[in-house]
């Protein structure tokens, strides 16, 4: 099968979704299909898989969802495409957010095989799906099949285009944080707290960075190390609480294998991100590496922490709760240990050869001209004015 994964974020531009894409394509290429990314230009740097790689037009950033959106943009963008499509022949087309402009957008227009969108955003505003619906509607009717990375993904989307769709979560490559060695390498006797992500307001690191003194005065090893940049780097770096600064240390943006060497670090891995999450991809690489997890009872997140089994829930931007919880787990040990192990287990599921199989199955149904068949996954969803109510079926 020749599959054309398209996408508006791919390496080298950094997160979850270029991760989701290059696993699949790694995944699907090992079982004998061909793969083709569509996607556009994000100045320098490579993909690890640049041959494979179709690139149209130039990435802009747009503020969205107290982020930043990278946008596809290009004057002749629907040309480009249709030469693209023309010359690859793509037998299943496969869009990521496919309600993106421009490219997304251009090649629901130019499709004439089979397309399946997945949606990621957890978005409760969804201001770009009010204002542009009767437009998007015409795009939408166009996918042959519908994915949704979690019920907070799907109500995101279906609050305004109804529809139905299979759940099926971003997976993580277990083996590789399974197995991972720490960096630095252990010793120093110190309990150690990860936080990695976007330095952004939506991903709450000041709220863990305001949490420290108290933790600190219960946990006096306790050393925080932030992983990650972003337009809040400098000010995180100079606005420090008082006495922390020494046991704050400032990775900045890592990668590979030296991201999953600070996950096996870690003691407790802490995400107190404000909301905006559909999955929470951190945890579950957390998870798969053994810290104990800390994370933010929101949407999203709810979806792949189970509060008490295999990690602690705590108020959203409330560094006293934070606070609360990972001291908890600097005192508890054998609680540590019980939620690290059921999380061991849980997250086998997230594997990229679990997850990829259930997306080519969604591909071989589309192709098929049937439904996706997995009645533990599918949601149906109908709008109501009381709202959107989701039903397994």
């Amino acid at each position: 099968m020749k599959i054309g994964i398209v996408t508006t974020t791919y390496h080298p531009y950094p997160g979850g979704v270029p991760e989701h894409v290059y696993h699949t394509c790694v995944e699907l290429g090992r079982l004998g299909h061909d793969v083709r990314v569509v996607t556009t230009h994000f100045g320098s740097g490579r993909a690890p898989n640049e041959e494979q790689v179709i690139r149209i037009g130039r990435s802009v950033p747009i503020p969205a969802n107290g982020s930043i959106c990278p946008v596809a943009v290009d004057v002749r963008m629907r040309g480009k495409v249709r030469r693209v499509l023309l010359a690859e022949r793509f037998d299943v087309l496969h869009l990521h957010e496919p309600l993106m402009p421009a490219l997304c957008l251009a090649v629901l227009a130019e499709a004439e095989v089979p397309v399946v969108g997945t949606f990621h955003a957890n978005n409760e505003g969804a201001l770009g799906y009010r204002l542009f619906r009767p437009l998007l509607e015409s795009y939408i009717d166009k996918l042959d099949a519908r994915i949704a990375v979690s019920a907070a993904a799907v109500r995101t989307v279906s609050r305004h285009f109804g529809g139905e769709y299979t759940i099926i979560p971003n997976g993580v490559d277990i083996d590789r944080f399974s197995t991972a060695t720490p960096a630095p390498p252990r010793g120093d006797g110190s309990f150690n707290i990860l936080f990695v992500g976007r330095l952004e307001p939506r991903k709450g690191a000041k709220f863990l960075l305001r949490a420290m003194p108290r933790i600190l005065r219960e946990v006096p090893r306790a050393r925080l190390v932030v992983v990650g940049s972003g337009p809040m780097s400098g000010y995180y770096r100079s606005h420090l609480p008082d006495g922390v600064g020494d046991r704050v240390v400032f990775a900045g943006r890592v990668s590979g294998e030296a991201l999953s060497r600070y996950y096996a670090e870690a003691d407790v891995f802490c995400s107190p991100a404000t909301g905006g999450e559909s999955f929470g991809i951190v945890l579950i690489e957390a998870m798969a590496a053994g810290a104990a997890v800390v994370a933010s009872d929101i949407a999203g997140y709810r979806d792949v922490v189970k509060d008490g089994v295999t990690g602690l829930l705590v108020r959203r931007g409330d560094p006293d709760s934070i606070a609360e919880g990972v001291i908890r787990l600097a005192r508890d040990g054998e609680l540590r240990q019980r939620l690290t192990e059921s999380a061991g287990r849980e997250v086998r599921q997230y594997s990229w050869d679990r997850v990829t199989g259930r997306i080519l199955d969604v591909y071989e149904s589309v192709l098929d001209g049937g439904a996706a068949d997995s009645r533990e996954s599918v949601l149906e969803t109908e709008w109501s004015e009381e709202g959107v109510e989701l039903d397994v079926i």
